[in-house]
């Protein structure tokens, strides 16, 4: 009876392995079911991330040649207003010059503090008139500046 015995505990343990085995195999096979979907979820993410970063590289280009294209634009629009902007200083020179000069010509040179001779009753009505439409000239000329 003993070795039957033997045979049976031998073969009740074997059976216990076996089905231990089969659990852990059942275990094993669950989890790389979960890894499996884990892994095409992860490539749907990394496509999901490379497209992203496909149009964020297409973006900066698009950004980079309308930023290039710009500095171009924005140069000659500055080169244009300098030129502008220098020409007419000369022209606010050449006309503050020239008033200067019709000043001098009307004053007979002399300053402003010693304007040109008030006009007396005594004088002609003409010379009157003449200086009256030099000092609204003048004020004139001095308003403009």
């Amino acid at each position: 009876m003993l070795p039957e015995m033997a045979g049976l505990i031998v073969d009740g343990v074997l059976a216990l392995l076996l089905v231990l085995a089969i659990v852990s195999c059942w275990v094993v096979y669950a989890r790389l079911g979960t890894i499996r979907e884990g892994q095409a979820e992860l490539k749907i993410l990394t496509d999901r991330l490379n497209n992203a970063v496909v149009d964020a590289q297409r973006g900066i280009a698009n950004l980079k040649h309308s930023a290039q294209e710009m500095e171009g634009k924005l140069g000659g629009e500055i080169r244009k207003a300098r030129a502008l902007s220098d020409e007419l200083k000369l022209i606010t020179e050449a006309g503050n010059n020239l008033a200067d000069r019709i000043e001098r010509g009307l004053t007979g040179g002399n300053s402003q503090s010693a304007a040109a001779p008030q006009a007396t009753p005594t004088e002609e009505p003409e010379k009157a008139a003449g200086s009256r439409q030099q000092k609204e000239i003048l004020a004139a000329l001095r308003e403009a500046r």
